[in-house]
């Protein structure tokens, strides 16, 4: 697992430039303040597909990284399955972190 990445998503939350769970990810997605989606890699399947299908629809980089608990510990809280990243520069140096994203 690379600890850089959920160190950087830390960071972010420190910052306030994060929102979470599947609710606030979607209105994030919406609203157009999400520049990249990072989700555990073992969510729900109906909110695995929602949470794609947002994504493609607002044309967003998504990420599966890690396992929900991971994911809820380098955010600070409990049992969230995934994240929405609104700022730019750190959306940037997760991917990098990442390696890149497909499209």
């Amino acid at each position: 697992m690379n600890d850089r990445l959920l160190g950087m998503l830390g960071m972010a939350v420190r910052a306030g430039k994060v929102s979470f769970g599947v609710f606030m990810t979607e209105k994030a997605l919406n609203d157009g303040k999400a520049c990249l989606v990072v989700a555990a890699e073992d969510m729900g399947a109906s909110n695995r597909r929602k949470i794609e299908a947002k994504c493609r629809e607002w044309n967003t980089d998504l990420i599966f990284y890690s396992d929900k608990e991971s994911l809820s510990r380098a955010i600070g809280k409990k049992n969230v399955p995934v994240v929405a990243v609104c700022d730019e520069g750190f959306g940037k140096a997760i991917v990098k972190i990442y390696g890149g994203v497909q499209k």
